[in-house]
């Protein structure tokens, strides 16, 4: 009995991972890293796509420990951070959907590396701590996990179904004028043939009186 409970348990924990990591593969990449090389007193911008609410924490650093000039901007241009300094972090919350733009800046005149990593959604959650918190355990923390997961991909697609109805609504409202337009178009030019005929025969019938 004891030895199939642990089977029992060994399969629910395995079906766990089989779902959580399924859940992932249906994820975009929430984590980014990257490194670089920045020549001195130059700029390199960054965008990411982020929809509203999302959470978005940044980490910047350089090997060489040089001043570095960090902006965050929206897709409306509305700067939502900057600092100078040789590494920091920052956590900002999208009040829009669209691109978020993280300019780097070297501020002194040698190259540098540069290591900058993103974070976003629920990549940018801190399930270590949440746990610590309420005192969580690691099978309710993955249960945490994989529910956040699971709702998100159900909130994409919402998203994605809201798109697509109001470029379908788009789509209808531009070919109803684009049918008018034409219309009217086929009107106009039908107009002016019959203006060019009327003052075509007008000129004959004038010219024929004034030669008789």
């Amino acid at each position: 009995a004891v030895s199939a409970m642990r089977a029992v348990q060994t399969a629910a924990a395995r079906s766990r991972s089989v779902l959580v990591l399924l859940a992932l593969a249906c994820l975009p990449r929430m984590t980014q890293g990257i490194h670089f090389e920045l020549q001195g007193r130059t700029q390199k911008c960054l965008g990411e796509q982020v929809e509203r609410n999302d959470l978005v924490i940044g980490k910047f650093s350089n090997t060489e420990n040089r001043q570095l000039t960090v902006t965050v901007t929206d897709q409306m241009g509305i700067q939502l951070f900057s600092k100078t300094a040789p590494k920091g972090r920052y956590s900002i919350t999208a009040n829009r959907d669209g691109e978020h733009v993280t300019c780097i800046f070297n501020t002194e005149n040698v190259p540098v590396m540069v290591e900058f990593e993103i974070k976003m959604g629920i990549g940018a959650k801190d399930y270590s701590g949440i746990a610590e918190k309420d005192s969580l355990k690691p099978l309710e923390l993955e249960l945490l996990r994989l529910e956040d997961i699971i709702k998100y991909i159900q909130d994409e697609f919402v998203r994605m179904e809201t798109n697509e109805r109001e470029q379908s609504a788009l789509n209808a409202s531009t070919n109803s004028r684009v049918f008018w337009l034409s219309i009217f178009s086929m009107f106009c030019v039908v107009g002016i043939n019959a203006a060019q005929i009327y003052f075509l025969l007008q000129y004959f019938k004038d010219k024929r009186l004034k030669d008789a």
